[in-house]
Order: structure tokens, then sequence, then C-alpha cells
């Protein structure tokens, strides 16, 4: 699924990066330490044309020094993590940088360099302890296997606590069963054989617990399979960001222009609306003007033929007289405007009169 995606010229460089970088982890899981190796020198390719270039090649770098010290090529992997001090490991994120340097002080322990063993454990200890406390057993176990180089065996049993104290803590069992397994070649070489006999039980215990909560391979698989899954998703986001976000730009420029539109076409009709109001009034005064004489004996009584109509009706009248439109008696009173017309029609009946020019007559009397 990802190896397609390294030659499709429409993904990015930094796509292609994250795609190598993921096919290395999947091959070094599965212990093909090559491949792992050769997507790492492809992800290398890609990021150098990435804007983030610098970061990128220091995370590379850190990843090939795990794949060479894994494979105990122990003067490859120094190297890179020599490279990575010479910046600070800049760019290395504190559960990473406390990997390379505990694995810094693992060399300094096969070369027999005892104290900056320690300061390299010790340093690797602050930034795993701000980063993943619970991976912290794994350096005190090294620090077990120095502190016996050293016959320094309190400190050397000070470690041990430490490291099962940690494992405890965070229920790793795996943990424990490291410490003991290191702590097992230490007595195997000193031939001490209660203490074999002694350790052997705590191992045994310990499988048995670890196998009794879990099944080591079943949980092994299911974690690898959630990770590759989030990351395959992120890539998969990461894809299809560039045309979300197109078409969200796209959507809200079409939003807009709409809005735009339809705010113009309001004034518009406006504009006519008082331009037919206008109109209109003329007209009217025009007709009152010629027909403002009213018999003197009509019999018609505004005031009373006006209390003939009902409240609602006497609302639309109200608006009526002050000049509205049918659309803005309906907007006022909350109604529809055939509603309004309805209305209309009765107050015409029941004042008697054809239009809104009978009306105004009928108003001014």
């Amino acid at each position: 699924m990802l190896l397609p995606l390294l030659q499709d010229p429409t993904q990015s460089p930094e796509y292609k990066y994250h795609a190598a970088l993921l096919l290395s982890y999947t091959y070094k899981r599965v212990f093909d330490y090559q491949s792992a190796l050769k997507f790492l020198t492809v992800a290398l390719g890609f990021a150098r044309e990435t804007p983030n270039r610098n970061q990128y090649e220091a995370n590379i770098i850190a990843e090939q020094a795990f794949v060479y010290f894994d494979v105990h090529n122990y003067t490859k992997a120094d190297s890179l993590i020599k490279r990575l001090t010479v910046s600070g490991f800049r760019f290395i994120n504190p559960e990473n940088k406390a990997i390379l340097v505990m694995q810094q002080g693992y060399l300094f322990f096969l070369n027999r360099q005892f104290s900056k063993a320690d300061d390299a454990y010790d340093r690797a200890i602050a930034w795993m302890q701000i980063s993943n406390p619970c991976n912290l057993p794994m350096i005190y176990v090294k620090k077990v296997q120095l502190y016996d180089a050293m016959n320094r065996e309190e400190r050397m049993m000070e470690a041990l606590r430490k490291s099962t104290g940690y494992a405890d803590s965070c229920r790793i069992i795996k943990y424990h069963l490291y410490a003991y397994e290191e702590l097992l070649k230490i007595f195997e070489k000193r031939n001490d054989a209660s203490k074999i006999v002694e350790i052997k039980a705590k191992i045994d215990s310990l499988n048995q617990i670890y196998a009794r909560e879990e099944n080591i391979s079943l949980l092994h698989d299911q974690k690898e399979s959630i990770l590759l899954k989030t990351k395959e998703q992120e890539l998969l986001q990461q894809k299809t960001s560039r045309d979300q976000l197109t078409l969200v730009l796209s959507g809200l420029t079409l939003i807009a222009l709409l809005l735009l539109s339809g705010l113009l076409f309001y004034r518009q009709r406006q504009n006519r609306l008082e331009a037919e109001f206008l109109q209109m009034k003329a007209e009217m005064d025009a007709y009152i003007t010629l027909n403002g004489k009213v018999q003197a004996d009509n019999t018609t009584n505004p005031g009373a033929s006006t209390g003939l109509l009902s409240e609602r009706q006497r609302e639309v009248f109200q608006c009526m007289t002050e000049g509205l439109s049918n659309k803005a008696i309906a907007d006022k009173l909350c109604i529809s405007e055939n509603t309004v017309k309805y209305h209309i029609k009765n107050i015409y009946q029941v004042l008697e009169i054809k239009d809104r020019k009978d009306l105004l007559v009928y108003i001014r009397k």
C-alpha cells in the first residue's frame, strides 16, 4: 500500500518522507534491518526536498543509529550518535535523546570507560524522567550491569531496586524480567549457586504472571497493528489536507459571492420598491386633488366603520395608513403576505372602498 506512494508524482516530498519512514519502522519490527536501513535512505532523499530538511535528517540519523545498535554494529552507531551530539541532539525528542545517550553510555561501558558510562546513564535518566518514566527500568538495568563491572555491589542493588520500582509502578512485567535476567547473568558469572536458584525461581514466577496476564505475541501484534493503522491514517489525512483546504476555501469564496449577490439584489429591490411607493404616492396625491370634493351628506362615518374591523384588521389598516407595502406589513406583523392580502380584501369590503387610492381618500375624510 505504501510502496506505490513513493513513485506517485502527485505526492509531495514530505508525504513520501513519512511513507518511507513508516516502511522502515515496519521492516525494523520484523527484524529485517537491511530493508529498514534501505527505506531510511529513501526517506533521507525525500527529506532533503522539504522545508523541514534539518529536522527530518536528524530524525533519520537517530533511527539509523538505533538500527546499527540493534545489529551490534557499534562503530557505525557510535559515529551517528556523535554527529547528533555535535548539534546537542537538536530536533531529537527527549525520549529518543535518552535512548541515544543510554546507548552511548553502553559503548563507553564496552570500552571500560566506566565513569563516562555512568555520567551518560545519568543524563539519559534525566531526559527519560521528563519524557517517559515508564522506560526508566531499561536504563537502570544498564547501571546494574555497570556497577557489577565496577564491583559496586551496593550501588548495583540500588539500581535494581529503582528498576523494579518503576516497573511495578507502570505495571510492566517485561522490565522485571529484563532486570532479573541480567542479574542472573551476573550471578552465573560469579558461580553463586544459591543466588542462581533464587533468581531463576523469581524469573519463573514472573514468566507465569506475564503469561497469565496476556499473550506476548498477540499483544505485540495488536500494538503494532494499532500503531501502523494510526500512522497510515495520519498519512492519509496529510494526503487529503491540501485538497480539503482548497475545497473549504472554494466553498467560503462561493458563500461570500452568494451573500454579496444577495445583498446587491436586496438593495436593488428596496430601491425599486421605494421608487414604486413614491410613484404610487404621487399618483394618490394627484387622485385626491382631482377627487377632493366629498359629498357633504356622505353618510359614511370613518370612525364607526373602522370600529367594525377586527383587532388584526385594525393592525393591518394602521400599517396601510403608514404607507407600508404588503410585504412590509407581513414582516412587521409576522404573518404571510397572502394573509395580509386576505385582511386587506376584508378591510375594503367593510370600509366599502375599492383600492388604496380610495383608502387615501377615506383616510382624509
